[in-house]
């Protein structure tokens, strides 16, 4: 899990940095508000996405390495909170509906995949980096 937490810790910082970018862009190019807008905010609700996935695999995988030290019998029935991630996503796809004039829908929904994007990125330069040549 040590590797998980460092993992997810890399792309917070990503996140950060890429929001950083964003929020300048937003400041220095007027015509471009709404859609620098609506990619930190799919990003936003991306990040949020992916902390409570990853409290939630934490949480289970606590709860099955329990399970199986106390040899209980029968499957355990645990969920990783889709519907919780989809209303968060939906929050944001709403709110850029609703305002159009701050927020562009689909600068908000190439901003949902900010984060998967980059956990792909970092974890194929993982990989470059930890075999040995």
């Amino acid at each position: 899990m040590d590797e998980f937490s460092a993992h997810l810790k890399t792309v917070q910082n990503v996140f950060y940095f890429f929001l950083s970018f964003c929020l300048v862009i937003w400041a220095v190019f007027v015509e471009f508000r709404p859609y620098a807008a609506g990619v930190m905010l799919g990003a936003c609700a991306s990040m949020i996405n992916a902390k409570y996935l990853a409290w939630k695999i934490r949480k289970l995988s606590d709860k099955v390495i329990a399970a199986s030290s106390a040899k209980q019998k029968g499957p355990y029935r645990g969920n990783i909170g889709f519907l919780t991630r989809g209303a968060i996503a939906a929050l944001a796809g709403i709110a850029a509906v609703r305002y159009p004039q701050y927020f562009s829908l689909p600068t908000t929904i190439v901003g949902y995949f900010f984060v998967q994007l980059a956990t792909l990125v970092l974890g194929i330069i993982s990989i470059k980096r930890s075999k040995p040549q």
